[in-house]
């Protein structure tokens, strides 16, 4: 026999429109009101599910796995015959006051 045990939390939603949104568009597509128990439920489970997704949601910053990693090198590869080594007053044309206090000092 198999027994569910039933936790309870009370979670604090900043924006509780977007739920009661999605509950109104879940129900117009479903024919019934699914719970916002369901629903938050739900989106636990899309949340491990798709969880790089929720990962880039939560950390803007890029994450760098291998496969990036070495996309990013190979790249870098590439670009070893450009000649970055401009004179110091070809640069100056180019950058403005501040890339000169950053850059160049």
């Amino acid at each position: 026999m198999v027994t569910n045990i039933l936790c309870m939390s009370v979670v604090k939603i900043y924006n509780k429109n977007r739920l009661d949104r999605l509950v109104a568009k879940l129900t117009l597509r479903l024919g019934r009101k699914p719970t916002q128990q369901e629903v938050v439920d739900l989106c636990i489970e899309l949340g491990e599910n798709h969880f790089e997704s929720l990962i880039s949601k939560l950390h803007p910053i890029p994450i760098f796995n291998k496969e990036k990693l070495k996309r990013i090198q190979n790249i870098s590869k590439d670009l070893l015959d450009v000649p970055w080594d401009i004179e110091k007053e070809k640069q100056k044309e180019l950058l403005n006051d501040t890339d000169i206090d950053i850059y160049l000092t």
